[in-house]
Parts: C-alpha cells; structure tokens; sequence
C-alpha cells in the first residue's frame, strides 16, 4: 500500500517535531511511506538538520522529501498542492507535535474499504487537566463521538491525523477543484472538510474511527484572556468565514456583528479594518498569497 503523509512544520526544527520521533516508531511493514515535511516558517531549517534526517529516513526505508516557504503559507493551500499533486493510496495529514501510536499507519492499511479515517485525539487540559478523549465529536450535538463507523458530515475532528483514499479524492475533485477550502488559512480548515462532507452523505463513501493519537491542543484557545492577539484575529477570521460561507449570513449582518464589537471594544479599530477586508473579499488575507516553495530535498 502507498500512504504519503505531510507534516507541517511551524516554529519548529525537524528534531523538535514530536510527530517525526513518533513516526520513525511506527510499523510500516508492507507500506510504501512517503513523507512530506513543510517548513512553514518563520525561520529556515538548517542544511545539516535535514541532510541528517534524510539519512535517518534512508535508513528506515521511507522516502522523505522537505519543501520551505517562511512566510506562513496558508495551510488550505499547501494541503491542495500536495494531495492533488502526488500518487497516493491513502493521504495523511499531521501536525507537528502529534505523538503517533505504533499501529498509525497499520490501522489505514487494514481498513483500506473506508475513505475517511481518524484516530481518536487525546489532549491533556483541553476538557479535563489529564489526558482526555477530545476529538472526534458528533457534528449536530458537539458530544464526543462513541462510536466506530461514521458517515459522511456526521463527525468532525481536527486535521492531524486525519487521512483520505484516493477514491474520495478523485470524487471530491469531480465536484470542487479545492479539497480543502483554500478560503481558510488556519482556523477551520478541518471543520471546513468535515461538513463538506455532507454533500456525501447518501453516497457510498464511509468513514472509521480507530486508533490513537496524542496531540497538544492549545488549552488558551478556551480561555479568551491567555489567548495572544494574533490567535485572537486568526479566530476572528474564521468565524467571519463561517458566518458568510457556511451560516449564509449577510455582509451587512456580518458587518454589523463586528462594528458591535468594535464599539464595545472587543476589537482595535486595526482588527476591525482587517476583519472587513475579510468580509468584503470572503477570504483570509493569506488566501490571496500563491503558493511558492523552495525543495530542499
């Protein structure tokens, strides 16, 4: 079986990258892996860190090849480029600091019939202070999901972890150019695919939950006084992406709710503008850059 993943590294070398330790642990026995580490920024991996890792990778029989652009790239559009571009089985997504169980890769080859699997997501802090069951949840209710088996736009979860077939890449391109809504740059992205999925429903297309992934959720993203303030206006984007293209709000409801905001001094009056340039062109400001990489191997 072929499964290529992509790894998105952001303010992080490759040996910091709790996912890369993890993955090299992982059982790949009749797997062909490719790996695709993306350097994001703000700063440039250094040229004897990855030659070291290429060698590691060799050795492990996994084909690694690593892509740089510092200057934050929408994650929607570097997620298209990819899962378009390359041959694959299965398509993995990870984030950097997710901790694979060893059966990640086994569990998507043994349940190579579905086209969406996603690992249970545990997070220390984020519903309880221990590690806890936080992902994934029922996308009607919002309780954590209990079951196996899932149809399609009935869970959501976040992207680590999540992987694609083939199959459903090809239909999905049928019907959308954009598997993953290149409006969004990162916030929402995963919720974003998860209720596109909807459009699925009634199709054959299946989707499993198995496996296990721990991954550090940002616990201040629950607790509006700990968040920084450009987490802050990356929230705020997309919550005005997901009133005009999925809520089907206004712009002038939309625009309404923010100069709420800002009069109550939710906002500065620099958010605000920025917030409007969003409404106005319905995408994140980074949507708008194209996407550029320089290969570093």
């Amino acid at each position: 079986m072929n499964i290529t993943t992509i790894i998105i590294l952001y303010n992080s070398s490759i040996e910091e990258s709790s996912t890369i330790q993890s993955l090299l642990t992982s059982n790949i026995t009749n797997i062909n892996l490719k790996v695709i580490i993306w350097n994001n920024g703000p700063k440039p991996l250094m040229k004897d860190e990855y030659l070291k890792f290429k060698n590691i990778f060799d050795s492990y029989k996994i084909q690694l090849s690593i892509f740089e652009n510092i200057h934050n790239i929408a994650l929607s559009k570097i997620y298209n480029f990819f899962v378009t571009k390359k041959q694959f089985d299965f398509f993995s997504i990870l984030d950097q600091d997710s901790k694979l169980s060893s059966d990640f890769f086994q569990n998507i080859k043994n349940n190579s019939d579905y086209d969406v699997i996603v690992p249970a997501i545990y997070s220390s802090g984020w519903r309880t202070k221990e590690n806890s069951l936080c992902f994934p949840i029922y996308h009607k209710s919002r309780d954590l999901f209990d079951k196996q088996i899932f149809e399609m736009g009935e869970i959501e979860s976040i992207s680590s972890g999540l992987t694609i077939s083939k199959r459903l890449k090809d239909r999905l391109n049928e019907n959308n150019n954009q598997i993953f809504n290149e409006r969004y740059a990162l916030y929402a992205i995963d919720t974003c695919f998860f209720i596109d999925l909807k459009s699925l429903s009634d199709s054959i297309y299946k989707g499993i939950c198995l496996g296990k992934i721990d991954h550090s959720l940002d616990f201040k993203l629950q607790n509006p006084n700990k968040i920084s303030s450009s987490r802050k206006l990356e929230m705020e984007y997309s919550k005005v992406l997901n009133k005009i293209l999925y809520a089907k709000k206004s712009k002038l409801n939309v625009f309404l709710y923010l100069l709420r905001k800002l009069v109550k001094q939710k906002y500065s009056f620099y958010v605000f503008i920025k917030l409007v340039k969003c409404l106005i062109k319905h995408k994140h400001p980074r949507s708008s850059i194209p996407i550029t990489m320089k290969q570093l191997l």
